[in-house]
């Protein structure tokens, strides 16, 4: 059996087209495309008339069907040379984005929104995913579970027999890209599922405003919030899918409660929300994903109903030579690093042992930057380029790549200084 070799496209809004003829047009395009790497977008094109029906076309991930230890190395080893398309089952993909944005409830009869809503795939989420970067295979093994937990509710999967809720729990320090990774989750389910249901919807609870400043409230708004999600559900051709952020505002250990340490309204939230999760597991067009920064506050009961819960740990130097990578790249193209000669380009994956090398080029370089920058939440390092540009190169332009490689090794030394800072004063 062939490996499966995953293409996403994206078609025009305005335009519309028979997908069969167009599948015939994108496998024509894909011989045409040199190098063919993993994780590569296009967006022009040889085949004539293919951009007024084609926004981009992008390789994605290999799905490795002999050995899922291996998915990881197997991308990583395609991804240094183009791919041999015929080794591969090519599954294509076609989706349009819905400008629309996440916007607040317009049923909401609240002061404060109690949920945000919005239609998949939406322009919002575009590009989340492949942002991501992580040492662990974690978005693999995410889009895996739920398509499993998807395909089994469709099947009628007894939950009596085999228990599934179809609720995710991602957990770690602050600024690792938990919530993130759940958007992007959404947005790539809504795209590989588009055959199997009429439309998707993403719901984002905002827990903070389900807390009434009123006595024994929450419970009862908890209780309206999900029967205006049930509302949702009962629509049998929808994949809904509910964030709620920072899960322990709502599923606080209740022995906490018991013991004194936390408000007694609080026993309420929780029984209102188990109460409503094990009503709604009954829905076959639900998946739960949830983020927490202290799972140790929440009640075990929450905790026993997540299918999968998976720690999310702050980068590593691969990661993050990838990050930075990108966001070098990305300031090359836009023109805000200039003068970039053919020797500056960095490899896909850097050399391990650059420091036995006395002369060492830029993907050296910014290897060794990598591995200073361990410790750096994802959030920091998405935001660390930017910092050197701010601080240490103060141009409009930066004249060279490796002029901003030093200011990046100078803002990175900043930036944990002023980490250990706050550390101090907390």
């Amino acid at each position: 059996m062939k490996n499966v070799l995953h293409v996403e496209v994206l078609l025009q809004p305005e335009k519309a087209i028979e997908i069969p003829e167009l599948e015939k047009a994108i496998r024509l395009e894909l011989k045409n495309i040199e190098p063919i790497i993993p994780e590569s977008t296009h967006t022009t094109f040889v085949t004539d008339g293919l951009s007024d029906y084609v926004k981009s076309i992008q390789i994605c991930e290999i799905e490795n069907l002999h050995d899922s230890e291996n998915i990881e190395q197997t991308v990583i080893e395609a991804g240094v040379e183009s791919l041999d398309l015929d080794s591969y089952l090519i599954k294509i993909y076609f989706y349009k984005l819905d400008d629309s944005g996440l916007e607040d409830d317009a049923t909401s009869d609240e002061a404060t929104c109690k949920m945000r809503r919005c239609i998949l795939p939406n322009v919002d989420f575009c590009g989340i995913w492949e942002s991501l970067v992580f040492q662990e295979p974690v978005k693999e093994i995410l889009l895996n579970y739920a398509q499993t937990g998807m395909n089994f509710a469709r099947h009628n999967v007894n939950t009596n027999i085999i228990s599934y809720n179809r609720l995710i729990l991602l957990h770690g320090p602050p600024g690792t890209g938990k919530t993130s990774i759940c958007k992007a989750l959404a947005q790539k389910l809504s795209i590989r599922l588009g055959q199997q249901y009429n439309f998707f919807e993403f719901i984002e609870i905002n827990s903070h405003n389900l807390l009434s400043k009123y006595f024994s409230e929450s419970g009862s708004l908890v209780m309206s919030m999900f029967q205006q999600i049930k509302s949702v559900l009962e629509y049998g051709d929808s994949l809904v899918f509910i964030l709620i952020d920072e899960v322990e505002s709502l599923t606080r250990a209740r022995d906490a409660v018991l013991s004194g340490t936390e408000p007694s309204d609080s026993i309420r939230v929780v029984n209102a929300v188990l109460t409503q999760l094990d009503n709604l597991r009954k829905y076959p067009n639900v998946i739960f994903l949830t983020t927490s920064n202290v799972t140790e506050a929440i009640d075990t009961a929450f905790t026993d109903r997540a299918d999968i819960k998976m720690l999310i740990n702050p980068p590593q130097e691969m990661a993050i030579y990838t990050i930075l990578k990108a966001a070098i790249e990305e300031l090359i193209k836009v023109k805000l690093i200039i003068n970039v000669e053919e020797y500056d380009q960095f490899d896909r994956l850097p050399d391990v042992n650059a420091e036995q090398k006395e002369m060492l080029n830029t993907t050296q370089k910014l290897y060794q930057i990598s591995k200073e920058s361990v410790g750096l939440s994802g959030r920091v390092l998405k935001k660390i380029t930017f910092i050197a540009h701010s601080i240490y190169v103060k141009q409009p332009q930066c004249d060279g790549v490796h002029l901003f490689l030093e200011a990046l090794h100078k803002a990175v030394k900043y930036q944990k200084t002023q980490d250990a800072g706050i550390t101090k004063i907390k």
